[in-house]
């Protein structure tokens, strides 16, 4: 594997996961910390994150410009994606069905893609063993914000609140911002918050085999927003 002598000394994936987990651990202390409650919220509230988001900006404008490379394997292997007669008609099968049962069991069929999306980013992590450790980093930095839930006693049992961290809550940022056009009740569309876990999961992937630089810049997008969603939700319901 040829990556940059910086790059093999700084563990990048590592910190991605720790530093989403104490992002989760750490948001009610950083909430009591604003002296926020749902009436009052305080400017310091949000005061970081739209700094932390500017940074990362920041980050993401000079990264093509770090030693950072890719896997010379990786671009050799890269093949591009071939759809057969066979695909096409299971594919067409499929959105026949989805069609029906989005209209009439929502939750059921979002729930269905949700698990597709985790079983193919496990699959892909099994047959690509130089991409497994940037597929468990996407996972954690979409659910580990929200850890704070798991010991919340609102919330109830820590399965429970594991189970909701990885399904659902990922996605509660865009589902919020969605819902406002949509003129829904955000608790109402559990649907489409399990819809959208699964489409960041499928866009994951594939970003991730396009390279590191590009892996890392989807990394801070999906931190970012899965603590600002963590936040948000912790000031709309805990709080």
């Amino acid at each position: 594997m040829e990556i940059s002598k910086l790059a093999a000394r700084v563990p990048i994936y590592p910190l991605f996961i720790a530093a989403s987990l104490l992002v989760g651990w750490f948001m009610p202390d950083f909430y009591a910390w604003t002296d926020s409650d749902q009436s009052r919220p305080s400017p310091l509230l949000w005061n970081l994150p739209m700094w932390s988001a500017i940074a990362s900006l920041v980050f993401c404008l000079a990264l093509p410009w770090l030693p950072i490379a890719p896997r010379k394997l990786d671009d050799l292997q890269r093949t591009p994606m071939r759809f057969s007669v066979r695909a096409l008609l299971l594919l067409t099968a499929g959105v026949a069905i989805a069609i029906p049962m989005l209209a009439k069991f929502p939750i059921v069929l979002s729930g269905i893609v949700c698990i597709g999306a985790f079983a193919y980013l496990a699959a892909f992590g099994a047959r690509h063993p130089e991409h497994r450790m940037a597929a468990v980093t996407l996972v954690a930095c979409m659910a580990l914000p929200y850890s704070w839930m798991v010991g919340d006693e609102d919330i109830g049992n820590v399965l429970f609140g594991l189970m909701i961290m990885l399904v659902e809550m990922p996605a509660f940022l865009p589902t919020a911002l969605l819902s406002i056009p949509l003129e829904q009740y955000v608790f109402d569309m559990q649907w489409l918050a399990v819809s959208l876990n699964a489409l960041e999961i499928i866009i994951g992937i594939w970003i991730i085999r396009l390279g590191p630089k590009r892996t890392i810049a989807y990394l801070l997008l999906v931190i970012q927003m899965s603590a600002v969603g963590s936040l948000a939700f912790y000031a709309m319901c805990v709080a």
